[in-house]
């Protein structure tokens, strides 16, 4: 197991990580995800011992690898790491690439072993610059496998990749952690990788945790409306909380609706996913005047009764009878609505 114990980090005056702390268990895959500068590759970086810890602790199965006052060196730690461009040796082979780092006799024969193990056997004495980028990272999960580390890292290694690529290379990738019993850490800021790769999530921003869990969790009932953001397919609407309930955009909710039903009245903004918003016909609603299939969502088109139109998403699955030129009411499904107050400045 690989533990992240209060680690905090700072570059100059900037805060990359401010007490971040979550478990890592073998033969699973915890994925780090969160915007660009969040903190995730600064945190794997400190995870390689690439950069100096400078508060907080790492260990790995109960043995220190980093805290401020020792730092294993990254080549005595059993972590292999894959990185976006695979950073393959271009003098090398392929088969001297995934070698690289065996210093025991029958290097080459163990090479061999993983280069059939990620289909690349028949590749072994190419270069790389004659390989595809897919087979570029498979080469460089074979040479990060091959000495069999205890951890394995990943930093974004298949986002130059065309999609069906990319699920080949996660799906390998994860049979591989699950059948060595590797602790797998994945960097990326695509939900989809997350969803496809995961056993276990830690959301980041800026340089904070902000909660953490399944995939599936946090992809149905986030905590936050950055996962909410992150996960889903939000809606943000502009309204207002008062005593009895929300009025929306989209029509008047109550406040059980809302994550938080005790906030304090007044303008706001709403970020609900489509996934949580549900039709119903109503005479006295929102008149539907177009309907578009958008991969799995609708696009909606309703028209108020005061001549305001207004597009937004909800599930694929309507009832028959909503269609073009029916009348509906919307409403989330309680505590699915993230409201954040707007200033009055």
């Amino acid at each position: 197991m690989l533990v992240v114990n209060k680690v905090s980090h700072r570059f100059s005056k900037n805060v990359a990580l401010n007490d971040i702390s979550f478990e890592c268990k073998a033969g699973e895959v915890t994925c780090l995800i969160g915007h660009s500068g969040c903190g995730k590759t600064t945190l794997l970086r400190l995870m390689a011992g690439l950069l100096p810890l400078r508060s907080g602790e790492i260990a790995l199965n109960g043995s220190t690898l980093a805290s401020p006052s020792l730092m294993v060196p990254p080549e005595l730690r059993s972590v292999g790491m894959v990185f976006q461009e695979g950073a393959l040796f271009p003098h090398m082979t392929v088969i001297d690439n995934v070698a690289f780092g065996l210093r025991e006799s029958g290097a080459k024969e163990r090479a061999r072993e993983w280069l059939v193990r990620v289909g690349l056997s028949d590749y072994a004495e190419r270069y790389p610059d004659s390989l595809s980028g897919g087979q570029r990272q498979r080469v460089a999960l074979a040479r990060a496998m091959a000495p069999e580390p205890a951890v394995l890292l990943f930093d974004e290694p298949y986002a130059n990749l065309d999609v069906p690529l990319r699920r080949t290379l996660r799906k390998d990738a994860r049979q591989i952690i699950r059948e060595t019993g590797a602790v797998g850490v994945f960097v990326t800021h695509d939900p989809d990788e997350v969803l496809a790769m995961g056993d276990n999530v830690v959301v980041l921003d800026q340089g904070v945790m902000v909660e953490s869990g399944t995939p599936q969790n946090l992809y149905e009932a986030p905590q936050s409306r950055y996962t909410a953001e992150l996960f889903g397919d939000p809606q943000k609407l502009e309204g207002v909380i008062h005593d009895d309930g929300v009025t929306s955009p989209l029509g008047e909710w109550h406040r059980n609706v809302l994550t938080e039903p005790t906030m304090a009245n007044g303008p706001v903004t709403l970020i609900v996913d489509a996934r949580q918003l549900m039709l119903h016909t109503d005479g006295n609603g929102l008149h539907i005047t177009h309907i578009d299939s958008i991969g799995g969502l609708n696009r909606v088109t309703v028209q108020s009764g005061h001549g305001t139109s207004l597009d937004f998403e909800c599930p694929r699955d309507l009832a028959a009878e909503i269609v073009v030129g029916s009348y509906v009411r919307v409403t989330p499904k309680a505590g699915a609505v993230f409201a954040t107050q707007i200033s009055s400045d």
